[in-house]
This record gives structure tokens, C-alpha cells and sequence, in this order.
């Protein structure tokens, strides 16, 4: 079985930053990491506690994030709490108050707002949970820490079957010392078998390597159109095919603006050029940007926009969707069967909150019955999956027809901070962590006697992962500790394993992903390796 590539935009924000509760926050000094006394005795409380989160936040890694961006609102029953009472803040490994340790204890403030102090944020990067308690009541505000700048090292699964411990070689990438960002693909097939990668460096630039990309990981390419060096880019995606002797391999890149988007493609082995294309008919913001074997889709502030890959050619005109506009974000996978034929589709987050899906064509289909609030979600060529702001995880999708509820929108997990899957035909699978550090991988497919399931995953105490990568048969995920764990095999598989420690890695700062099985089980991706604050 084959799997899409792995997730190669900037993360989405896992939560959006306001709750639901209707009412305005005041403007907040920050507050100490200690009660105050109040002017006078607190009244009694006028019904049980209650904790809401309000903001959560979003910062680089190292960068500290400033005191009263992350709030919640503590309550007594439906009332705001008294001001001066106390709610402790706990930070997860990663996280750390300005003010020294991982605990402080706030005093409540004006209309029951709880100010959290200012902290850092050290650890890798991914999904952070900071969890707020009053009395018996528990709140969990997110965040999200993206990568400063770092070397980029290479990983390669070595082949393997289900039931053996995924093991790693890994690669310096020369001379790319400021990755922040990129995307890596690739197939299993000996007959045109490799990978393909492109990471973004701090001021923008596309450096590229692979066996179908014309550049060796020892001599990484960098991006260039009419004869300059590309810079400014913020989003990028690779693809490679996965067919039996087609060496083709391509991807994207983009800036904000409209007139900013390059893709490119080339099909062979050994060192040469690529094709690179400018993008025209694109208006507006760009948002996201994702390339797969056959089309590639640039999603604006006006919409999203397709065009069939160029091959040749400086120039490639793209087609804008109609009723797209105002859409947040994207989903793509597609691949090629042995027989040469492109099967291909994605899902788009539309404005109303709602999600569409395409398939074979790019006439879109409403997905009825979502859940609201959807804040990221993963389409596949049987699948959709959907995690809302309270961290809530569903599916929908022909793949689940054998499972309870069937091929509806159904919940399958709650308190969930991160996760990703893998779709292939009618099977998927995949896994996620939950806010209590629980880590849990999940296995479903159509055919009769395969309803969804979930298995524990066993990670040491202490170890908080930050991002988690699912691919057909291997799984990866990096911790805030500056380290990645790996394990094989799917719960359809016998002799599965847990996860362990990747030898050889450390000092990840972020972490991406590809693989495939088809019958051995491969894989690979890249770490972003950065010291110290």
C-alpha cells in the first residue's frame, strides 16, 4: 500500500483562540505569579467552579511569549469568580515561566480573567497544552511553536516488515544550517525508487535535494526562475510518483502574493535541471500551497485555484474554483496505479465552517452533517478527519462503512492535541495524543471486519510529544525534549511495535516525514537540529 506524503504546510493552529462563551475580556494588566490581597473579604462563592480558556497562543521556538497572552476565565457557577482567588498554571515540558519553574500560582482578576504570566517556549516544535486549575474545575488553553532556524538531517527507514522495530540511517544536509520549514516524498518501488525533499531557510530560499530532483543530499540545488535565486517563499510542497518506473517528481513554492507561486517538476535519475514554472491567474492572499503528482492548488484569500502541473515551459495559468472564496484551509493527496492511471482529490475548510471534498474531478462535494468548529483536518482518498477547537477528533468517509456509524461524521476521540493519518484506497490509520500525554494509533478500512480500533502507544514518562507522523506501516513523532521516537507496523499488522528512541537524532527542533509499503515497509524524513536558546 502507498500513503500521500506527509503534511507539508506551516500546522494550523490546533485550536482557535477564542471559546465559545459570549462575553468580552476586559483589558488586563499582566498579573504577578502570586494571589493579592483584596481590599476587602471575597464573596462566597455562588456556585460550583468552572474554568474557561479564552486565548491560547502561537510563538517561534525561543521566543518568550509575553505575559496576558494566554487567559482563561474562572467562574463560580455562571458567575465571575471572585477577584483575587486563586487558579494554578501548569506549563507542559517545553514551556517555562520567565520567572523560573513549570507551576505558578495567578490570582483571578477583573470580570474572573486569569492571566497567565510570561513564559518561553524552548522545547520542539508542535502542539503545547497549559493547563489552568480551579478548585475541581481543569481548563487546557493550546499553542503552537513553530522551528527556528536549524541544520537539516536526512532519516531512511531501512526496509523492513510489520513486525520489526523501524530502524534509521541519517544525513547532513550541506550547507542548510537555517531550515525552518519544508516537505519530503517518496516511493518504494526498485525499479525508480527514491525520495525527494525541499526546505525553506530563514530568508525564503528553496533548497532541494533527491533522486528524481537533479541534486544529490551531499550538493542540495537551490530554487531559481529566469535566472535568480527564489527567496521570500513561506509555503512549499514536494511530491513524488509512486508508479513503477516513472521517475517524476515535482512540488511548490510560495510567498504571500499573488505572483509569487513557482512549481516545478522533473522526471529522471542523476544530476540536471528542474522545470520551474510561474504561476499565472492567481489573485489575492496566498494561504496554503500544496502540490501532488498531476495538479497542484494554491489556496488565496479569493478561493482555491488549480492548474494541471507544467512539464515544460516557463508559465502554467491557474483555474480559480467558484464559491471558495473566504476557505481557510486545504487537503490534497493523489497517486498513480500500476497501470498508469492518476487517482487523485482533497478537501477544502469553506467559509461557513463546512468542509467540501473533491474526487476524480475538481467539482466539489458538500461533506453534510460536520462537526463546527474545525480548526485542522486531513483529507484521503477514503477519509476525512476533522479535530475542532475543543479538541475533538472526528472522521467521515467510505473507509469506516464496516465501522460503528459508518461512513458519517463520527466522534472518535476527545482531548485530542495532535494527530495525523494515512489513507490508501478503502484502508487508514493513524494516531494521536491527547492533553493528558495519552498516545493512542487507529486502524479502520472498508471491507467487512475492519472497524475502527485504537491500541495504547507506550511513551517513557516524562516524554511529551509535540507532533506525530503516520504513514503506511511507520510512525514518528518528535517530542519536546528534542528527540523522535519511531515504530512499525499497523493494528491490522502482527508483531507491531511500540515506540522507541531513534538512534542517532538528537537536538530536533522539528520533524517531517514520508512512507510507503509495498510489500517491505520504507520511509524516511528529515529533522530541523538546533542547540539551546
Amino acid at each position: 500500500m502507498a500513503d500521500s506524503a506527509s503534511p507539508s504546510g506551516p500546522p494550523l493552529r490546533r485550536r482557535s483562540i477564542v471559546a465559545a462563551a459570549a462575553w468580552t475580556i476586559p483589558t488586563v494588566a499582566a498579573v504577578t505569579a502570586a494571589p493579592h490581597a483584596a481590599a476587602s473579604t471575597p464573596p462566597e462563592p455562588v456556585g460550583p467552579p468552572d474554568l474557561l480558556d479564552v486565548t491560547g497562543f502561537e510563538a517561534v521556538r525561543c521566543d518568550v511569549v509575553p505575559a496576558g497572552t494566554v487567559l482563561f476565565r474562572a467562574l463560580d457557577g455562571t458567575s465571575p469568580a471572585a477577584r483575587g482567588a486563586s487558579v494554578t498554571v501548569a506549563l507542559p515540558p517545553g514551556l517555562g515561566f520567565s520567572a523560573g519553574g513549570s507551576s505558578a500560582v495567578v490570582a483571578v482578576g477583573t470580570e474572573g480573567v486569569v492571566s497567565v504570566p510570561a513564559f518561553a517556549a524552548s522545547g520542539s516544535a508542535g502542539s503545547y497544552t497549559i493547563t489552568a486549575t480551579y478548585g475541581t474545575a481543569i481548563a487546557y488553553a493550546p499553542g503552537t511553536v513553530t522551528a527556528s532556524p536549524g541544520q537539516v538531517v536526512e532519516l531512511t527507514r531501512s526496509p523492513g516488515g510489520a513486525n520489526q522495530q523501524p530502524t534509521f540511517s541519517t544525513a547532513v544536509v550541506p550547507g542548510v544550517v537555517d531550515g525552518v520549514h519544508g516537505a519530503i516524498s517518496g516511493d518504494e518501488l526498485a525499479a525508480s525508487a527514491g525520495r525527494n525533499a525541499a526546505v525553506l531557510t530563514a530568508d525564503g530560499r528553496v533548497r532541494y535535494w533527491g533522486a528524481n530532483l537533479g541534486a544529490p543530499v551531499t550538493a542540495p540545488g537551490t530554487l531559481t526562475f529566469a535566472g535568480a535565486a527564489v527567496t521570500g517563499m513561506v509555503f512549499i510542497d514536494t511530491w513524488t510518483c509512486v508508479q513503477a518506473g516513472n521517475t517524476s517528481a515535482g512540488g511548490i513554492a510560495a510567498g504571500a502574493g499573488a505572483d509569487s507561486v513557482r512549481q516545478w517538476y522533473r522526471t529522471g535519475t542523476g544530476t540536471g535541471p528542474l522545470t520551474v514554472a510561474a504561476v499565472t491567474g492567481i489573485t489575492g492572499t496566498v494561504l496554503a500551497a500544496k502540490s501532488n503528482d498531476g495538479y497542484s492548488y494554491a489556496l488565496t484569500s479569493t478561493g482555491l485555484h488549480w492548474w494541471a502541473n507544467a512539464t515544460s515551459g516557463e508559465r502554467v495559468a491557474a483555474t480559480l474554483i467558484a464559491g471558495t472564496a473566504g476557505a481557510s484551509a486545504i487537503s490534497t493527496w493523489s497517486y498513480r496505479r500500476a497501470n498508469g492511471v492518476l487517482v487523485f482529490g482533497g478537501g477544502i475548510l469553506r467559509a461557513d465552517g463546512g468542509v467540501s471534498a473533491w474526487n476524480g474531478s475538481h467539482a466539489l462535494t458538500a461533506l453534510g452533517g460536520a462537526p463546527a468548529d474545525i480548526v485542522e483536518f486531513q483529507a484521503g482518498q477514503s477519509t476525512v478527519y476533522a479535530l475542532t477547537g475543543s479538541g475533538e477528533l472526528w472522521t467521515q468517509g467510505a473507509a469506516f462503512t464496516s465501522s460503528p456509524g459508518g461512513a458519517g461524521w463520527i466522534l472518535r476521540a476527545e482531548n485530542v492535541a495532535t494527530t495525523n493519518a494515512w489513507t490508501y484506497e478503502g484502508y487508514t490509520g493513524g494516531v494521536y495524543a491527547t492533553t493528558a500525554g495519552t498516545v493512542a494509533q487507529f486502524f479502520a478500512a472498508q471491507p467487512a471486519g475492519n472497524a475502527y480500533r485504537t491500541e495504547a502507544r507506550t511513551i517513557p514518562a516524562g516524554v511529551t510529544l509535540t507532533k506525530v507522523f503516520s504513514t503506511d506501516g511507520t510512525y514518528l513523532a518528535l517530542a519536546s525534549n528534542a528527540t523522535v521516537y519511531a515504530w512499525g507496523g499497523n493494528l491490522d499488522n502482527s508483531g507491531r511495535s511500540q515506540p522507541a528512541l531513534v538512534a542517532g537524532v538528537t537536538n530536533a527542533t522539528d520533524l517531517n516525514a514520508w512512507g510507503y509499503h509495498g510489500p517491505s515497509y520504507v520511509g524516511g524524513g528529515y529533522v530541523i537540529s538546533s542547540i539551546g536558546c
